[in-house]
């Protein structure tokens, strides 16, 4: 049975204590992470920026987040739409939007949950395929939107590649050993199960982190293998890679 490993908004709140701490220049870290990916003779295949924040501590309406997510489309310059889904129940309002284009893919969702207490989020999720130019331009214009809009965002961005064949644990660490050399990072955790090979570290040339277990992490990076296609797929991402793999 294929396994798949995904880090969504719930369960970073559970699972880490998440502690956004500094915000430094975007524009460098993004470059960064471009340059250390091309070093790592993977195949580019899509670039993923997902990025989330609160947008009150309410349980809000569907009409006031309606009205959000038009707001947030039209900020995007998004007018037409490929699906478009709403939940309604006592617990969970959801507002999901999604528009696919040749080069991207662009996901809004706007989230109301209500147990123990109450908040609304405003989520994004765009892919970028093939490319990397936009990347910058793209989480500026993000920041920009959460700005605007009163709403502190919360980034991960992840380079997805590939390569021939099945790596060997030990070429996969040596190829992340090499990655987080590259951008002077030191490696604070590993998760192997034969299958999944994932490390986490810390570099000071990256500016956000989060905090788990004591230990500041603003990289990751992550491999599996497809059997089909004989493949290995290289995910490195800041901080946390939020893509299923």
């Amino acid at each position: 049975m294929k396994r798949k490993y995904s880090i969504f908004l719930v369960v970073l709140l559970i699972l880490y204590s998440v502690s956004f701490l500094e915000k430094g220049n975007n524009k460098i870290e993004e470059e960064t992470l471009v340059t250390t990916f091309n070093d790592s003779n993977f195949q580019p295949i899509q670039v993923n920026v997902n990025t989330w924040g609160t947008v009150s501590n309410s349980f809000s309406s569907l009409e006031d987040m309606r009205n959000l997510s038009q707001k947030i489309t039209d900020a995007l310059e998004i007018y037409h739409f490929d699906n478009i889904e709403e939940k309604d129940s006592e617990s969970l309002k959801e507002i999901t939007v999604v528009r696919v284009s040749k080069n991207a893919k662009t996901t809004v969702k706007v989230q109301s949950i209500k147990y123990d207490t109450a908040s609304t989020y405003l989520i994004i999720d765009i892919i970028l395929y093939d490319k990397y130019k936009g990347l910058v331009y793209l989480k500026e214009k993000l920041d920009e939107i959460y700005a605007q809009n009163g709403i502190i965002s919360n980034t991960n961005i992840t380079i997805m590649g590939n390569m021939d064949g099945n790596l060997t644990r030990e070429e996969k660490e040596k190829v992340c050993q090499r990655i987080m050399r590259n951008i002077n990072a030191k490696v604070e955790d590993v998760y192997d199960t034969g299958k999944i090979y994932s490390a986490y570290g810390y570099t000071r040339l990256i500016d956000d982190y989060i905090v788990s277990n004591n230990k500041k992490i603003n990289v990751n990076c992550a491999f599996r293998y497809n059997e089909y296609e004989d493949k290995t797929y290289l995910y490195f991402a800041t901080p946390l890679i939020t893509v299923e793999y």
